[in-house]
């Protein structure tokens, strides 16, 4: 079965607190924490708002669960 990038998210929507640390990403939602990116010590916040595994970085910016990985 071929599944397209939209699917994709469709089916992690809510689950990417579970994906993520699955993929080696550790992510602690709501605190600061180093970014998995740039690696800046307490510049990451994982928010997962709407549960697309949203983040932001003050140096890398923002993006959602697949940017991320």
């Amino acid at each position: 079965m071929k599944m397209n990038v939209t699917e994709t998210v469709k089916q992690a929507c809510g689950h990417w607190p579970r994906i993520l640390p699955a993929l080696g990403v550790k992510v602690i939602k709501n605190r600061h924490q180093a970014c998995p990116v740039c690696g800046g010590s307490d510049r990451f916040r994982f928010d997962d708002k709407e549960g697309r595994g949203t983040w932001f970085c003050n140096q890398c910016g923002a993006g959602d669960g697949l940017k991320l990985v």
